[in-house]
């Protein structure tokens, strides 16, 4: 069955890790540009994730990126808060499937099954309609983990030569 997303997981392809326009703006010393893409977000998006509304939670600048399969262009689209949990779907596989990543999860008080009933809280889908979007979106993640990308920083592209 396919599920009408609201909240998704975005696997990104293993031969991209860490080029983000956040780690990026850090490790040239520009960081005040990536507070100010944040204070921004609270400014037009008010003090809420982006994705379910919850207000009672820390909330995670995420980076959302758009995939041309043919000409191996990884364009970033956006950049929304969200929420603690929101935040961990989108980055479902470090959060489950990678020690680091179970590791700070137990840590935070969650598991696996926290993350699931909150996708299908958000989504109005049952754990096995997860359980087979997951398979699919990891199937993609390794097809596109084959090839090397061009990154097009999209609306960013001034922060990033600034």
């Amino acid at each position: 069955m396919q599920i009408d997303r609201i909240l998704s997981i975005e696997l990104v392809p293993s031969t991209v890790w860490f080029q983000s326009i956040h780690n990026y703006l850090k490790s040239t010393g520009k960081g005040s540009d990536w507070t100010k893409i944040k204070e921004n977000l609270f400014v037009s998006e008010g003090k809420k994730c982006w994705i379910c509304g919850d207000e009672n939670n820390r909330l995670e600048a995420h980076e959302f990126w758009e995939y041309d399969d043919v000409n191996r262009i990884q364009k970033l689209t956006a950049i929304h808060h969200l929420c603690s949990n929101c935040h961990k779907i989108k980055h479902f596989g470090f959060w489950c499937y990678t020690e680091e990543g179970r590791q700070l999860l137990e840590k935070s008080h969650s598991n696996r099954a926290n993350l699931v009933n909150h996708f299908c809280k958000i989504n109005n889908c049952t754990a096995i309609e997860f359980e087979d979007y997951w398979i699919n979106t990891y199937e993609v993640w390794k097809e596109r983990s084959k090839y090397d990308w061009t990154q097009d920083w999209g609306i960013y592209q001034d922060k990033k030569e600034k």
